[in-house]
């Protein structure tokens, strides 16, 4: 898994240089004896998990994928399909949420990883399937995803090469 997160080889050497492996989730989620799975990829950063009989709406921390939903931003389509190739129903997946808050619409926070050890958040952005977003408190990953988006920018990778930048609530070119 750790090599889908390096840059090609073809890439100049100059660049940005290749992420490090996936961090890793955090030790005490990791031997959960119940782990989520994924039932419902809503768009590019929410996903439905279930526990037991419990499901939970999931807001993917640190990012924002363009709208397919409410707004038809460019690329919304193509970073749902994404999300949705990453994390299909029935994917065992690790989750770090915030249980004190939610986001407005009732959604938990959180950082999701699969059990194969990728980091699902930070993959979303190196694909350039999300740009980053950072809300208070900024959490852990800030320099990871940063470095993440810098690298996808660089390769023009999803929307930096479908949309025109993220400034303008990625209008089409």
């Amino acid at each position: 898994a750790a090599a889908s997160h390096r840059a090609p080889s073809a890439w100049p050497h100059r660049g940005p240089q290749p992420l490090p492996a996936t961090s890793a989730a955090p030790a005490t989620l990791a031997t959960l004896a119940t782990r989520p799975l994924v039932a419902h990829v809503v768009d590019g950063d929410t996903i439905i998990v279930t526990t037991r009989a419990r499901r939970t709406r999931v807001r993917l921390l640190g990012l924002d994928a363009p709208e397919a939903t409410r707004r038809r931003d460019c690329f919304g389509a193509r970073a749902t399909a994404g999300l949705r190739r990453l994390l299909p129903p029935g994917t065992a997946v690790v989750l770090a949420v915030d249980r004190r808050r939610a986001d407005p619409y009732g959604r938990a926070l959180g950082y999701v990883w699969r059990a194969d050890g990728v980091f699902v958040n930070r993959e979303l952005i190196r694909r350039g399937h999300a740009t980053t977003l950072f809300l208070p408190p900024a959490g852990p990953y800030r320099a990871e995803f940063t470095a993440a988006e810098t690298l996808a920018r660089a390769a023009r990778a999803g929307l930096w090469r479908a949309c025109r930048g993220s400034d303008d609530r990625l209008s089409r070119p």
